[in-house]
């Protein structure tokens, strides 16, 4: 049983609260009125049956408040404790002295603890619950229905008892209300501080992103986009947003192509896209995007990233056209370097070393020569074609 007064942890942070707030003010009030009673049972001994009932109520109420409070049971064990306290101060009050008895004069604290243990709004609620049930004080007096006319207990020090333990409770309260509203200022401010070291971080990744990120409406209109834009097309980012996508698209009409495949599909990887840089100058990228939803499920912006291959495609077409080229060279020494090489060969076979004067050498010699002419264009057109690869090399770095 004695385990009713010990704290545990609540994994919802509101329902922590109360019960915070509710263990806080269930066991310091009981021993305030248990104090307060003690004190009047000997101060107005010929009152002490009357206040041995009200100890006994409040002790044995309070600890089963906090036992079911511990079954998880927070808010409805707020509502009736402070439900309690206005009935059982109302009740008092109708058996002794009506809307003069002391006791009433701590009923204002009772709403007060609504605020701390139930909500701002609650507070109206039980408030005027409060004001309606002292009225009801007011009319029976009025029809004399009350059993006692003059407040319990007309002695100064009754009265003093009365008002210093409403003075205790209420720098009690007040004490738990600034405690609770510093330890909320703290939290906002640990909350704005993390929030704030959140933003930087994302502002640092936000701002040394090497690719592109972006995000656009549906009808292509620019909300947000990556500083790295400038390295990549030379604009600024502010030039950029609000202006449609499609100012920027080499090919106006690749936007009506990846719009229809990411309504169908949702998303789309790698999707070839020109562009065109500030400088007028193609670039050419590779890029991945999908929709965004509301909560409806409904499509409402377009995000993804741009991944510049410019380099890439056109160190690409350098080496297709360094193959093309080296498959040219190739084809000329299979095919075309063969024929005049077999020429001055089948020539050379027909000159007769022994006697320059025989006419088949002066057939023979001209053709030869031809043959050879023939050969060095063959050789030229080899060479020149080395030197585009040569040049090819140079500019492309490959």
């Amino acid at each position: 049983m004695r385990n009713i007064f010990y704290r545990y942890k609540i994994d919802d942070p509101e329902l922590q609260r109360k019960a915070v707030y509710l263990r806080k003010i269930v066991l310091p009030i009981m021993y305030i009125i248990t104090a307060m009673f003690i004190v009047g049972i000997f101060v107005q001994p010929q009152f002490a049956l009357r206040y041995l009932l009200i100890i006994g109520i409040v002790c044995t109420v309070s600890p089963a408040f906090l036992f079911l409070m511990r079954r998880g049971h927070i808010t409805i064990v707020a509502y009736f404790y402070i439900i309690f306290w206005i009935l059982l101060i109302l009740a008092l009050s109708w058996t002794g002295g009506g809307i003069r008895g002391h006791g009433i004069r701590i009923l204002p604290m009772v709403v007060l603890m609504s605020g701390l243990l139930i909500g701002r709004k609650q507070i109206w609620i039980f408030g005027i619950i409060a004001v309606l049930g002292t009225l009801s004080l007011v009319v029976a007096d009025y029809e004399h229905y009350l059993p006692v006319k003059e407040a319990l207990g007309r002695s100064d020090i009754a009265y003093w008892i009365v008002s210093t333990t409403g003075i205790f409770a209420l720098c009690y309260l007040q004490y738990l209300s600034v405690t609770g509203l510093e330890k909320a200022l703290e939290e906002t401010k640990m909350e704005l501080r993390l929030r704030q070291q959140s933003e930087e971080k994302y502002r640092v990744i936000f701002e040394s992103f090497q690719d592109v990120y972006y995000q656009t409406n549906l009808d292509g209109k620019i909300m947000i986009i990556t500083p790295s834009i400038k390295a990549r097309a030379g604009y600024d980012p502010e030039e950029m947003i609000g202006r449609n996508v499609d100012e920027f698209y080499f090919n106006s009409e690749s936007r009506n192509a990846i719009i229809s495949e990411l309504m169908e599909k949702g998303s789309i990887l790698n999707y070839e896209l020109d562009f065109v840089s500030k400088d007028g100058s193609v670039i050419h990228t590779i890029t991945s995007s999908h929709i965004l939803y509301d909560q409806n499920d409904q499509p409402v912006r377009i995000e993804g990233t741009i991944h510049d291959v410019t380099l890439r495609k056109r160190a690409e077409d350098r080496l297709k056209h360094q193959n093309e080229i080296l498959y040219e060279v190739a084809f000329i020494q299979s095919h075309i370097v063969r024929r005049p090489v077999a020429s001055v060969l089948g020539l050379i076979s027909l000159v007769n070393l022994n006697d320059p004067q025989d006419p088949i050498n002066l057939e023979v010699i001209p053709k030869l020569k031809l043959a050879t002419n023939e050969l060095d264009d063959v050789i030229r057109q080899i060479v020149k074609k080395t030197e585009e690869i040569e040049k090819l090399n140079a500019s492309g770095g490959l």
